[in-house]
């Protein structure tokens, strides 16, 4: 995690599944399992933020991608 930010970082395909009023609760395609996305980190890009049943793209700062282990 440097000073200066890449970009945003595309997840890949997202499903919600469940949601909080801080988090979203999502099955991404590449990955078997699901993951709790804090809706502070997603990216104004993303076509998933909110609702249970939204399919799309998912798309975080990237910060939050290298912490997490997805990049």
């Amino acid at each position: 995690m440097g000073q200066f930010s890449k970009g945003p970082v595309t997840l890949g395909n997202a499903e919600i599944i469940r949601e909080s009023a801080a988090a979203i609760l999502v099955k991404i395609d590449d990955h078997s399992k699901e993951h709790w996305i804090p809706k502070s980190v997603i990216h104004d890009d993303s076509e998933v933020w909110e609702e249970t049943g939204t399919t799309g793209k998912l798309v975080v700062q990237e910060w939050f991608a290298e912490k997490e282990g997805f990049i």
